[in-house]
């Protein structure tokens, strides 16, 4: 029963039932959905034996929070209170639940499941909302947290592995493509999105997938990717250039990636008078003419906003929390070539590559509150953990 509860807070998370039927936001499914989640899993929950601090990632997940908390309470004592309940709550739930509870392959690909079950509707309503009320320059869009183009399109790249993977684990040949269906539909949504960042991420998400995928053939995998990449450079690109907002026939240029450089130094000048706490979580923004950056722009790197935030030691548990386990999985992934076709190994590799395209957008963006990357973390953690290593892999791949 809690990890069924585990799997409808997810599923809730991505889905936003509020976003789909406004009537229920009295109800707050989200809230309530993980206080159902929490409670189940604290009285009835199978959990992993292992002890959650003895695992590093858990442990600089909780620093980044705490110093997320501290950081606001430097600047506003209620601050602080708003900081945990309305970011972090959620978030710590999740993720100390999805690393204790997901102790086998079955539990991982359910909770998968879950995140591209509600991204499938979203995808489907945003192109589906374009193609009824089509105009030249219209760029799809979501609803909730995805509203936005730009934000649309860094949940479908992260997605995008979700399904293959499923995809890839499917004994049956008839679920195997409808998931590679599924994943085609977040990529034509990307490609209909005019957004740079999401081609970008596509390209990451797309092309690792398909040539580290192993239950395709060689030649149907690399015709595939060849058709990804022309359809990126021909009709992704030019549905680029029909942005109003972007120098005519160019790709940069625009005010927005002109700006960027400006707000980076901006918030190295904060990260350099307020070194320990940083200027406060979500302050960067505001802070901006005081550091001779350009007003109201955000920073537009997660990397730079979370040291500028949160200060050198909150940037370096960010860090260690997020992108470490990319040089863990090179590391693994260089020591066991020969063991790829494992499902273990196969979930592991999927989410990398997720992970991987975070962050190939996030280094354009500000999504340091994304919650898919909270997911992803605490898969990757629960994967090595609880699957990985009591398989003895992790070990042979040290000795």
């Amino acid at each position: 029963m809690a990890f069924f509860f585990l799997c409808l807070f997810t599923f809730v998370m991505f889905f936003q039932p509020v976003g789909v039927f406004p009537e229920l936001e009295p109800i707050r499914p989200y809230r309530y959905s993980a206080l159902l989640a929490l409670a189940t899993f604290l009285f009835w929950g199978k959990k992993s034996e292992i002890p959650l601090l003895s695992i590093p990632n858990a442990r600089f997940f909780f620093l980044f929070v705490a110093w997320q908390v501290i950081s606001s309470a430097s600047i506003w004592l209620h601050g602080a209170l708003d900081t945990f309940t309305n970011i972090w709550l959620n978030l710590l739930i999740i993720y100390i639940i999805i690393v204790k509870s997901c102790t086998d392959e079955k539990k991982v690909k359910y909770v998968i499941l879950m995140v591209v079950a509600g991204i499938s509707y979203l995808s489907f309503k945003s192109i589906s909302d374009l193609m009824l009320n089509y105009q030249p320059g219209l760029r799809p869009m979501g609803f909730g947290w995805y509203e936005n183009s730009n934000d649309l399109v860094f949940i479908l790249a992260c997605a995008i592995p979700f399904a293959l993977c499923l995809g890839e684990l499917s004994k049956s040949i008839l679920m195997r493509y409808f998931f590679i269906a599924v994943a085609s539909l977040f990529v034509l949504n990307i490609l209909l999105s005019a957004s740079r960042n999401g081609l970008l991420g596509l390209m990451v998400v797309g092309c690792l997938s398909l040539i580290f995928m192993k239950k395709l053939s060689r030649f149907f995998r690399y015709a595939i990717l060849g058709l990804l990449i022309t359809c990126v450079l021909t009709f992704g690109i030019s549905t680029v250039m029909t942005r109003s907002d972007l120098v005519p026939g160019q790709l940069t240029g625009d005010a927005s990636s002109e700006g960027r450089l400006e707000q980076w130094r901006a918030c190295l000048r904060m990260v350099k008078d307020h070194p320990f706490l940083g200027v406060g979580p979500g302050e960067a923004i505001y802070k901006m003419r005081e550091y001779h950056g350009i007003p109201g722009l955000v920073p537009h790197n997660t990397l730079v906003q979370a040291f500028a935030e949160t200060g050198i030691p909150g940037g370096i548990f960010f860090v260690l929390c997020t992108i470490f386990p990319l040089w863990e999985a090179w590391k693994f992934f260089i020591s066991n070539r020969d063991k790829m076709a494992m499902p273990s190994i196969i979930l592991y590799k999927y989410l990398v590559i997720s992970l991987a395209g975070f962050w190939a957008c996030a280094f354009f963006s500000n999504r340091v509150y994304f919650k898919i990357l909270y997911v992803l973390i605490a898969l990757i953690v629960a994967v090595r953990q609880n699957i990985l290593k009591p398989q003895n892999i992790l070990e042979q791949n040290v000795n």
